[in-house]
């Protein structure tokens, strides 16, 4: 009974994420109520508040839904002997795909994860642990906790490639490829809040000059940045996540 009822709460936990973000897709952060989202989850608005304390909470979650599943395919094609340049190639494709169909959601994703002030929808009285103490148009932000937890999903999903790389030997043996997953994440963000890219062919010019940079020591002695990233691979999704 007790993983029927865990099990309840995983799916209306997701199904809350995937229709609020829907919704901000279509509306943006600001332009979505959360009785819209209740409406769509088919939950209450006090249930709403109940699994998810904010607005931002709820496209975190779903954002980090989306980098998980594309981490697990990352995985099983390096798994299956897949070159580490052709997953990177999948990796960094899908993810400028995201950054550049939902940019007008980027900024409260970027912001979140490196720190500053996040804008969000406060729980009405009573709904949850943010209302108490503060105003009633206070817009609480994204914690710490939440934000790190979607900070590591990010560096999750870039390591095992840096990782894969390490051991072909492109990388210096020494190399610290959790730091260097961190660096290029936080490098991706910024480059994505500071907008301008017009689609990812961009994206992915801006994100691999930045990573040049962040690489220049890690390399193997002899080994050619431009080796190492240029791989075949198939095209990004362009599903929707």
């Amino acid at each position: 009974m007790k993983a029927d009822r865990a099990e309840q709460e995983h799916e209306r936990r997701v199904r809350i994420a995937r229709a609020a973000f829907e919704l901000f897709a279509r509306s943006g952060l600001e332009g979505t109520s959360a009785q819209d989202i209740a409406r769509a989850a088919y939950v209450s608005r006090t249930n709403l508040y109940r699994y998810f304390p904010s607005k931002t909470h709820m496209l975190l979650a779903h954002f980090e839904r989306a980098v998980a599943e594309t981490r697990s395919e990352a995985l099983r094609r390096l798994n299956t002997g897949a070159n580490p340049q052709a997953v990177w190639s999948v990796v960094t494709g899908r993810m400028a795909d995201l950054g550049v169909r939902y940019r007008h959601l980027v900024g409260a994703v970027g912001q979140a994860v490196i720190g500053l002030p996040v804008r969000t929808v406060t729980a009405p009285e009573g709904a949850g642990p943010e209302r108490e103490g503060k105003a009633p148009d206070a817009a609480p932000s994204v914690n710490s906790t939440q934000a790190m937890h979607t900070a590591m999903t990010l560096v999750a999903l870039v390591e095992p490639v840096l990782l894969a790389m390490r051991r072909q030997g492109g990388l210096r043996p020494e190399a610290d490829t959790r730091l260097l997953a961190a660096m290029f994440v936080d490098a991706c963000l910024l480059a994505l809040l500071h907008g301008g890219h017009r689609d990812q062919r961009e994206v992915l010019r801006d994100w691999q000059e930045r990573f040049t940079l962040l690489m220049h020591g890690a390399l193997a002695p002899g080994e050619r940045l431009e080796k190492l990233l240029h791989g075949e691979g198939p095209p990004p999704s362009t599903e929707r996540p």
